[in-house]
């Protein structure tokens, strides 16, 4: 089956549920700005949430879903409107605004008319929407939160540059010291810090996102190990599989086959003395594809040491993955498994 254009190749990540940064004025409606993450009280697993954090939580244990920062961490130049909501979006260059058809503005809340959306230059920082306030920089943070149930992520919406900074920067870090960003334990913390305010000059404190990790580095990766093992539904051993047909083909093509001592065909006796030999499995040698295992340690822990680095529950797969993913000759394997082993930890960047 063929896939639909231009909808099959999108993927969008279920959304659970929201937490926030603060709460809303009880009759007023104006938000108030908290110092702790603000649970969902309305939300089904709010239960869950306060069991597993309390409630008033400072930091959150996340996983990062995936790689693509554009899925788990959208940013981009916001304005709002109470009547309809979102009615720019840009990226500082490009933006998606709606407008009103007669005025070619932006509608005005309250006031009934006829809207489109038109694509215009974003001016960004220097919009007069900016300037005055009714637009800003928003970043939509999703996350994974493994100790509560359900098969999608969290989101968190700021629109603090300090926050927005933090959160990029962690991530390049963590991407380069482990080459990737997902499925890495972290904890999402909300942490005070001075600032000083651009109207008056005063410091003043305010509460801002971060990625943490209280362990080390080292730490970090064993963990990101076990992290991805849970997440790991195990694949057939297809080496193993293959092996076992290998053996099979040479045992019907080459083996050794039991001939009665007579055969009849066309009612001739044709007896056993008169049959052609059957042909005998040849040797191994350095050429032919059939090759013992080493009865060396050296290998045995060449292989121990990758299935443990990938998560593998056995080593059968460990030769066939050094030779199709690593392009490491065999004969390499039995003659120097000390440099192939870091050779293979140079590129994946492993422990030795």
């Amino acid at each position: 089956m063929s896939p639909i254009k231009n909808l099959s190749e999108n993927v969008r990540l279920p959304r659970l549920g929201h937490i926030h940064l603060g709460t809303r004025h009880p009759e007023k409606g104006y938000p108030i700005k908290a110092d702790h993450f603000v649970l969902p009280q309305d939300h089904s697993d709010y239960a869950k949430l306060v069991e597993v954090f309390g409630e008033k939580p400072k930091e959150l244990r996340i996983l990062i879903p995936v790689e693509d920062d554009e899925q788990w961490a959208t940013q981009a130049y916001k304005a709002y409107n109470q009547t309809y909501g979102l009615v720019c979006k840009g990226d500082g260059e490009k933006a998606v605004r709606m407008v009103d058809v007669q005025t070619k503005e932006l509608p005005v809340a309250n006031k009934a008319g006829t809207v489109t959306m038109v694509e215009t230059e974003c001016l960004g920082k220097n919009c007069p929407e900016y300037q005055a306030k009714k637009c800003h920089e928003v970043m939509n943070f999703k996350f994974l939160i493994p100790e509560v149930p359900g098969l999608g992520v969290w989101q968190i919406d700021t629109g603090s540059k300090n926050s927005i900074l933090n959160i990029n920067s962690c991530a390049k870090i963590i991407k380069r010291a482990f080459g990737r960003i997902s499925l890495i334990p972290l904890k999402l913390t909300f942490e005070p810090i001075q600032v000083n305010n651009p109207e008056n000059g005063k410091k003043q404190t305010v509460y801002v996102l971060n990625l943490r990790t209280d362990v080390t580095l080292a730490q970090l990766a064993n963990q990101a190990k076990e992290q991805a093992k849970m997440f790991m539904i195990e694949a057939p051993d297809l080496a193993a599989m293959a092996d076992l047909q290998l053996e099979r083909d040479i045992d019907d093509l080459w083996g050794e086959k039991k001939v009665v001592a007579e055969e009849v065909i066309e009612g001739e006796v044709i007896e056993e003395s008169k049959l052609e030999p059957i042909p005998q499995a040849p040797e191994a040698t350095e050429s032919s594809p059939v090759k013992e295992e080493s009865n060396g340690n050296v290998s045995s822990d060449l292989f121990t040491w990758i299935a443990e680095n990938m998560g593998w529950r056995d080593t059968k797969t460990a030769r066939s993955w050094i030779v199709n993913k690593c392009k490491i000759a065999e004969k390499r394997i039995e003659q120097d498994p000390e440099g192939v082993r870091t050779e293979i930890a140079q590129l994946e960047n492993w422990t030795i």
